[in-house]
């Protein structure tokens, strides 16, 4: 058992990150033009209620789709590429900020493992010194990749299902490295390892809107 906290559901030990994506609906395929990410995915996953769950040493953080989520994107694809190609020693510090929340992540990596320490500033429900109590995780970099698996796939899925056009270079960049990360990523985290465990979207809904 980890000395950083007793974390267990059903006999199992939650310490260290996971990611709980949500079910992604509502998807319409309505063509719309975008110039960066964030703003595709705040429109895209403007009719998903549900949220995404990090559970960080036990307690579990959410993330909203559209005002979380959309906003993280371009962050976040930075730190999962950093994880995924970064030399042993290397150390970046990730801010993310949005709506509903604010966050510090500092990775530092060693050859097969990370060191995550996470500075919460702000969250849904304000017990960020609760988090900040149990604020650093150590881990496989193998591990956390996986866990950010299926809401790359999500990621790319939402944006072939709205058929959206990405209108700057930069845009269709990230989308692109978006691809292919979920792709070098050999499996699902921890809470879907099976393949037929979740479904991540519904089929696309076809733009009903007057004219279309």
């Amino acid at each position: 058992m980890s000395t950083q906290g007793d974390y267990t559901l059903v006999g199992e030990d939650l310490t260290g990150f996971w990611l709980q994506p949500g079910f992604v609906e509502g998807i319409v395929a309505d063509r719309q033009q975008f110039s960066s990410l964030p703003k595709a995915f705040r429109h895209i996953f403007r009719r998903n209620l549900e949220f995404a769950v990090v559970l960080w040493n036990g307690i579990p953080v959410r993330f909203s789709y559209q005002q979380d989520l959309a906003e993280m994107t371009v962050g976040l694809i930075d730190m999962i590429g950093f994880v995924q190609s970064g030399e042993e020693g290397a150390r970046r510090s990730f801010e993310f900020e949005t709506p509903n929340l604010r966050v510090c992540w500092r990775v530092e990596l060693e050859p097969e493992w990370l060191v995550l320490e996470a500075d919460w500033k702000c969250v849904p429900g304000g017990y960020e010194a609760a988090l900040n109590q149990l604020g650093m995780i150590r881990m496989r970099r193998d591990a956390f990749l996986c866990e950010w698996k299926l809401l790359l796939e999500q990621f790319a899925q939402a944006l072939d299902d709205s058929e959206a056009t990405l209108t700057s270079d930069l845009a269709r960049s990230q989308a692109e490295q978006i691809r292919q990360l979920s792709v070098s990523v050999p499996k699902r985290g921890r809470f879907y390892r099976c393949p037929d465990a979740v479904l991540t979207t519904n089929r696309r809904q076809p733009d009903t809107s007057p004219g279309n």
